[in-house]
């Protein structure tokens, strides 16, 4: 009796550890893709989509750096929009090529005109 509790106690636990891992790969599958934006005028970083939340303590961005976005947003509407996009790294091309890594939040409509958010990035 007591081995055949045991065969049933280890066979749950393998169970539910395959039921783990597999929930463990579900997540990683669904993780959102990053998406590299060429900035058409100056930008910044922002800590949230509101400009009251001042920006993050990197440089501005010029025209024709890059950023990493995962994904969108809305917030305060700058005249041109309320979308802003998740910003997670900066390469700045006018200081040489120098990449900041500061999440936050950066006005679409100064990156692409907000191209990104109507389709290669999700909304966050």
């Amino acid at each position: 009796m007591r081995d055949k509790f045991r065969r049933r106690g280890a066979s749950i636990a393998a169970v539910a550890a395959l039921s783990a891992g597999g929930l463990v790969l579900a997540a990683a599958g669904s993780a959102s893709a990053t998406s590299w934006l060429t900035v058409q005028t100056g930008a910044a970083v922002f800590k949230s989509t509101n400009l009251a939340a001042g920006t993050v303590g990197v440089p501005d961005l010029w025209g024709g750096d890059t950023l990493l976005t995962d994904c969108w947003s809305t917030g305060q509407d700058l005249g041109r929009g309320n979308i802003w996009y998740h910003t997670l790294d900066e390469r700045y091309n006018h200081l040489n090529g120098l990449e900041l890594t500061v999440t936050g939040w950066t006005y679409a409509p100064y990156v692409d005109n907000s191209a990104a958010a109507n389709g290669s990035i999700p909304h966050c």
